[in-house]
């Protein structure tokens, strides 16, 4: 099981942003089994003052049984027709066994990034992301409190909230629908400053492929309206 050290070195200073349109997923408290790997391919567009689409690759590799590495690889192609490089992050996960009877799992994600400033007003950054999860019969519920920090600006050095959470019922045994939201709610003395995104989503998963696409509204940011979809692929065990 993760060692302390580990969870030490996931809590990196961590520079805040918006929700990121990058990566719009809420993740579940599971790692890749010991040296197996895996790609998912984020695609979503966003549309409102901001329309462009994002095309993000991230693999992944098992380096424990309870620890996994991952990367991301990001573009965006702009309203413009212009494609574009658009940073780049490094991630950690640990995680715990599982509780009362395998239905509850927590895990610690911990991301390092290089963004160009066209994206974010921080080129470095990183990001804090506790993972619980339970799974009852044919439902399932994640919740990810993110906590993220600037490290300049009016708002330095002050934690900031960026919440996820998802909920879904499995409807056959390959899938599931429910509900995603995510949040920005700015540094703890500026929670006015806040921001939602509310998606519909379906789940869909076989030995080989995973299926994620979600369709939803955002209130208090650019992007109003968004569709995401993440194809992952990982070898059966």
């Amino acid at each position: 099981m993760p060692r302390p050290y580990v969870f030490a070195l996931l809590f990196l200073p961590a520079l805040a942003r918006a929700q990121d349109r990058f990566e719009i997923q809420v993740y579940d408290s599971e790692t890749a089994p010991l040296h197996g790997f895996g790609l998912e391919t984020h695609v979503n567009h966003v549309f409102g003052d901001v329309d462009e689409s994002h095309v993000t690759f991230e693999p992944h590799f098992g380096l424990l049984d309870w620890l996994e590495l991952g990367g991301y690889f990001q573009t965006a192609l702009r309203s413009d027709g212009t494609f574009d490089y658009a940073g780049v992050k490094l991630r950690l996960k640990a995680r715990t066994e599982r509780y009362w009877h395998d239905r509850i799992g927590f895990s610690l994600n911990g991301e390092i990034s290089a963004i160009p400033e066209r994206y974010e007003e921080n080129v470095w950054g990183s990001e804090i992301r506790p993972i619980a999860d339970l799974q009852i019969d044919r439902l399932y519920v994640s919740v990810n409190p993110i906590i993220t920090m600037n490290l300049r600006g009016d708002v330095a050095g002050h934690p900031q909230l960026e919440p996820c959470g998802k909920i879904g019922i499995r409807v056959v045994d390959t899938l599931s629908v429910g509900t995603e939201v995510y949040a920005a709610f700015g540094a703890i003395d500026k929670l006015d400053e806040s921001f939602f995104r509310v998606l519909g989503a379906a789940d869909w998963t076989s030995r080989w492929v995973d299926l994620n696409v979600g369709a939803g509204y955002a209130t208090g940011t650019a992007d109003h309206w968004l569709f995401k979809m993440i194809v992952g692929v990982h070898p059966p065990e």
